[in-house]
């Protein structure tokens, strides 16, 4: 019987060695046991916002639509257990994900973008030809052929209440009206930029036809590339420099293409690295307006295309048109506004097959706003939890060493605090009140036969949403009452408007109403399209830089010229 004993004890001991033994052995190699690599232990929604995460393929502000810093979530790191012996398994590799930073000091406002000179030579696209090839107007409407970033485009703002301008005279951009209009307090300003602009005054000699002509058209010389007004809509660039940048569609056979034409030119390293030195030349301090700014001028024309590819990819009659001031056929009709010139220059003009026109106007909401936030990081030691007084999920309560850690992490290699972090924007299907007065003023001045607006409101990270806007008669005739009376209260009699001008506390009040109307048409508009962040053409990454081609980020700091 002792015996016996002695062998199961020595038997038992046997068993709890050899258990030992294999658990000692990584997990790949007990047998039967799977092999998982163990998460991350901190929160993923936490860390996500200040670690790299994945981004998934917008000017002015938000304008009152929700800002939300929400990072697209973190893929799953566990994986499951493929078979040895599966010769097809194992040739199938999966591209090794590439993490976009989230927070930096060199925003890359220019990311991805494709000029305008580029989108010039798109198939589908008609530009305006050179001011230089222009050698008369006809009429004073035809000042709409030079192209907005032309002298001549400068010249005509100088006494005219464009859409930059109308929000303010309208009296929308004070306190009381703004806060009516739900307007942000970002946007809100006086009317003291719409009172000086119209206080501006032309001379009377330059003021007629002809005047305008000698003074506008370059084109009057004897040079040999002058052309006629007439030519102007048929000109294009040459067949040769379109080829170089764009493939029609229609010409790729190899498998359908989701454009309407293929973009040639790609993104390289050694372009992004030039970008990142001249950042670190001129970017001294972090300047938000100016980079909010400077991202809505770069992104312009991509979000064209944006529209391009969606409205002629349904109907390859339409084309997009180029198109600079419009309304200056008004300034010799009878005064309906006291005096008041307008002008609107849409980003673009949609022209359909039936003749019909519609406004084409873009926002690009920028994705770079100033690192505030207080964002808990990663910690060696794990978490330190404590449990609320009256039950509920436990509380996070950072030690003194993750603050430390999220000091560092928030930081950049020198220690000095990274100055802008990426922000998402949840768009809405709603044109914000702020902007409807642009968009009717660009109605109204393009002419009878346009009845419609349509806006593009992309971003960097969530896509984009594509609104129409219908014509509305009896909001524009007020629109030009308000914009009258500016003229007639502030403008000739020379004093500067005072706070809430035009507002009354009288519901019934026709400004009141004119706010109201102003806030039903802002939420009478339909969604013409939501575009995926991964279906927006833009510039790509040259094959073979050691990134996938729409892996770019969005900072630059981490360019280095032996990237691979």
């Amino acid at each position: 019987m002792i015996i016996h004993i002695i062998l199961l004890f020595l038997f038992l001991i046997d068993k709890t060695l050899a258990t030992m033994a294999a658990f000692a052995l990584i997990p790949s190699q007990v047998p039967g046991a799977k092999h998982i690599r163990r998460p991350a232990k901190l929160n993923a929604k936490e860390d996500n916002i200040l670690q790299t995460t994945n981004i998934m393929e917008t000017d002015s502000d938000s304008a009152g639509d929700e800002v939300v810093y929400s990072p697209p979530q973190v893929v799953s790191s566990s994986a499951s257990v493929t078979s040895t012996t599966s010769s097809t398994s194992s040739n199938k590799r999966r591209r090794k994900k590439i993490t976009i930073p989230r927070t930096g000091n060199l925003p890359d406002i220019n990311w991805r973008a494709i000029s305008m000179t580029h989108l010039r030579a798109h198939p589908n696209f008609q530009p305006l030809p050179p001011p230089s090839m222009i050698d008369t107007l006809p009429t004073k409407e035809h000042v709409r052929y030079f192209r907005q970033e032309s002298w001549q485009w400068d010249y005509l703002h100088v006494g005219r209440c464009t859409t930059s301008q109308a929000s303010a005279a309208l009296g929308f951009l004070e306190p009381k009206a703004a806060s009516f209009l739900g307007i942000p307090k970002s946007l809100q300003r006086g009317g003291a930029g719409a009172w000086n602009r119209l206080s501006q005054t032309v001379p009377e000699n330059e003021q007629s036809l002809e005047a305008m002509e000698q003074i506008l058209c370059e084109g009057r010389s004897s040079s040999p590339t002058s052309i006629d007004i007439e030519d102007v809509v048929g000109w294009r660039p040459g067949s040769k420099e379109a080829d170089k940048l764009w493939i029609p569609a229609s010409r790729i056979r190899d498998r359908p293409f989701p454009f309407t034409a293929k973009y040639r030119p790609n993104l390289t390293i050694e372009d992004l690295y030039e970008r990142k030195l001249h950042l670190q030349h001129h970017n001294n301090q972090p300047n938000p307006m100016k980079v909010r700014m400077s991202w809505g001028n770069s992104q312009e024309a991509t979000s064209v295309l944006t529209a391009l590819n969606y409205f002629c990819g349904i109907d390859e009659c339409t084309v997009i048109h180029e198109v600079g001031m419009c309304g200056s056929r008004y300034d010799d009709m009878e005064d309906e506004m006291n005096g008041v010139k307008i002008g609107a220059t849409p980003d673009a003009l949609i022209h359909y097959a039936d003749g019909t026109v519609e406004v084409l106007e873009v926002k690009n909401h920028c994705p770079f706003v100033l690192n505030k936030q207080q964002i808990p990081s990663r910690s060696n030691n794990g978490s330190k939890y404590r449990k609320k007084k009256k039950g509920g999920k436990k509380k996070k309560q950072s030690s003194k060493k993750e603050d430390d850690n999220h000091q560092h992490r928030d930081r950049d290699a020198d220690g000095i605090p990274k100055s802008y972090l990426i922000r998402d924007f949840q768009l809405e299907q709603r044109v914000p009140p702020v902007y409807i007065p642009q968009l009717m003023m660009e109605m109204y001045c393009t002419g009878d036969n346009c009845n419609a607006a349509t806006m593009v409101r992309q971003t960097a990270t969530k896509g984009a949403i594509l609104l129409r806007l219908r014509r509305c008669e009896h909001w524009i005739e007020e629109m030009k009452y308000f914009l009258g009376k500016f003229q007639t209260d502030f403008v000739k009699t020379g004093q500067c408007p005072n706070d809430n001008f035009f507002w009354s506390d009288d519901s019934n009040s026709r400004y009141r109403k004119f706010l109201q109307s102003t806030k039903d048409l802002s939420e009478s508009v339909e969604q013409v399209a939501f575009v995926e962040h991964s279906k927006i053409q833009r510039m790509v990454l040259e094959r073979g830089a050691g990134r996938h081609m729409n892996d770019v980020p969005l900072f630059l700091d981490r360019v280095y010229m032996d990237e691979e």
